[in-house]
């Protein structure tokens, strides 16, 4: 198991340098769906936290899957490729990263949850639960959005994130309401 903590994250400006973000972790899955770490830019998945102040293009990443949940303010108001998209709170966004995306902000500021994997290398998912007990697996990680929570006797604050480990699934207890991420392997390399 390991544990990010939100508040021990360094933050750094967009690639387009239009907003900031916060990377939780990125890292490869291998061939028995290990999930691993690794820092830099060789990842197959990547999640991060995004403050999005102004309207504005994201970040052309092409080869990319997006999956976009607006966690705090929204809605996000999205063209991607020209069609309007409408990222409310909580309701996760898929699209591929590498088409042109504008975002535009009809109430004000907005923070995103985003999970990005490579093409023909990771694959997942993003889902919102509310939260009394859940086992965390090795191929999940769970980010506590809104309550509270522990696992393991430590407490959790909002934001952190918790990734289950081989073995034993992790046992997350409180109240609340988490984002349940899944990742999975697409590639035979």
């Amino acid at each position: 198991m390991k544990i990010v903590s939100y508040s021990d994250i360094a933050e750094s400006h967009w690639i387009n340098g239009s907003g900031t973000v916060k990377v939780i972790a990125s890292g490869a899955i291998s061939k028995d769906g290990t999930v691993s770490f690794a820092a830099g830019d060789r990842w197959d998945w990547r999640l991060s936290v995004a403050d999005v102040g102004q309207p504005g293009d994201f970040s052309a990443l092409p080869g990319v899957g997006r999956i976009l949940t607006v966690v705090d303010g929204g809605p996000l108001h999205l063209s991607l490729n020209g069609k309007s998209r409408l990222a409310s709170h909580y309701q996760p966004l898929a699209f591929d990263g590498g088409i042109p995306t504008r975002a535009t902000l009809p109430k004000g500021p907005v923070k995103n949850l985003n999970l990005m994997c490579r093409t023909g290398h990771a694959g997942g998912s993003v889902s919102i639960i509310p939260m009394k007990e859940h086992l965390l697996r090795s191929y999940q990680a769970a980010v506590l959005l809104e309550g509270q929570a522990h696992v393991r006797g430590r407490e959790l604050n909002i934001l952190d994130t918790v990734f289950g480990a081989k073995g034993e699934p992790d046992l997350i207890q409180g109240q609340g309401t988490l984002a349940l991420i899944g990742l999975y392997r697409t590639a035979s390399r």
